[in-house]
């Protein structure tokens, strides 16, 4: 599957307000997770589990070619 970059978008929204409802532990937080994370799921034709793996496949996949270890 390409990825695009509204599916770019949507993963970076989802790390970050997985971030800030696990820093903050504010209901908006959770519910913008909740929010990008079905917008994933709409992107990807994936259901739950699987867009979020998606997410952290990409991320690891960003890391790996940025040289972050």
């Amino acid at each position: 599957m390409p990825v695009t970059s509204e599916i770019k978008y949507i993963v970076d929204q989802i790390v970050i307000a997985y971030c800030n409802y696990k820093k903050f532990r504010d209901e908006k937080f959770g519910n913008d997770f909740e929010d990008f994370t079905s917008r994933l799921m709409d992107a990807t034709g994936l259901d739950r589990e699987g867009a979020l793996e998606y997410a952290v496949n990409f991320l690891a996949a960003q890391s790996k070619h940025r040289g972050v270890a």
